[in-house]
């Protein structure tokens, strides 16, 4: 989590990006969805050695059968960025 923390404030700084209050709420969900990717991932890779796969086979399945739920949460928060982007433009503070 801190390689992807540290990853994406270099790219902040390579791309110069003003960081408002909006966008570090923004990071730091970010930062969120990756650390719930990882836990699904253990958790899933956890149970797979417990039923005595050895450790390749349990990373393989892990990221099989957690891929969906993380697929599903990063579309359904990117469908709630655009309308809260659209949103924002329409009903927003007119510049």
């Amino acid at each position: 989590m801190i390689c992807y923390a540290i990853f994406t404030l270099m790219l902040f700084k390579l791309i110069p990006v003003v960081l408002t209050l909006p966008g570090i709420a923004g990071f730091i969900l970010s930062v969120g969805m990756a650390v719930d990717a990882n836990v699904l991932i253990f958790e899933r890779l956890k149970e797979e050695l417990r039923h005595g796969r050895n450790l390749r086979q349990a990373i393989d399945l892990a990221w099989s059968r957690a891929w969906p739920s993380i697929r599903d949460s990063n579309t359904s928060t990117f469908i709630t960025c655009v309308i809260l982007f659209s949103f924002g433009n329409t009903f927003g503070l007119a510049s």
